[in-house]
């Protein structure tokens, strides 16, 4: 068996909410924890699209056996104060999974690959370009969000209709890795073990 679906999308945005800078009290900058800072406030701006791609395969392959993956492609663009074009922040990258499982009976088998694309510097939002403790510094020394991926495995046992074991192997290859535009590091290799109940 077979199946494919692919899905595409257009998003208006009209007075869409952005960072930009602002002021305070008729300042531009504030004293904020001994440092001088920019003042930023979530504004609507005049417009911003979104456009994309969404696209699945699952295929059974052997008694059992299915091997899935499923993409999504998207580009936002924003209008900044003085008309022109920028890349838009919330627009994330290429992402994706693939996933190639196993089962028989009670008994369930995992492998995925998750992944993300590179956001190159010229492609970052121009809010997000002064944000070096944010994302990583290319060979330029400017801030980028590169690719990364994830191996992962998981098995389950379902023991009764209401108890069932699972376990697995999360980022099996100890990647270090921040989602696009989130500044917080991902867990390295870590051990998952549960018990679940369902009643």
């Amino acid at each position: 068996m077979l199946r494919l679906d692919v899905t595409g999308f257009y998003t208006l945005l009209d007075h869409a909410l952005v960072l930009r800078n602002f002021t305070l009290n008729g300042q531009d900058s504030i004293l904020y924890d001994g440092e001088m800072s920019q003042v930023q406030a979530m504004k609507n701006a005049a417009s911003a699209t979104v456009k994309g791609i969404q696209a699945g395969v699952e295929v059974r392959l052997a008694d059992g056996c299915s091997l899935s993956s499923h993409l999504t492609w998207q580009q936002g663009e924003e209008e900044l104060d003085d008309g022109s074009k920028a890349p838009l922040r919330h627009a994330a990258p290429v992402f994706g999974i693939t996933r190639l499982s196993y089962t028989k009976q009670q008994f369930k088998l995992e492998a995925n690959l998750a992944f993300s694309g590179e956001v190159a510097n010229a492609d970052l939002a121009p809010e997000e370009k002064g944000k070096d403790y944010l994302y990583a510094v290319d060979k330029n020394g400017n801030p980028y969000s590169p690719s990364w991926y994830t191996l992962n495995f998981r098995a389950m046992y379902q023991l009764s209709e209401l108890w069932a074991i699972s376990g697995g192997v999360e980022n099996i290859t100890d990647q270090r890795y921040r989602p696009y535009s989130s500044g917080i590091a991902a867990a390295g290799r870590n051990f998952v073990l549960s018990l679940r109940a369902k009643f």
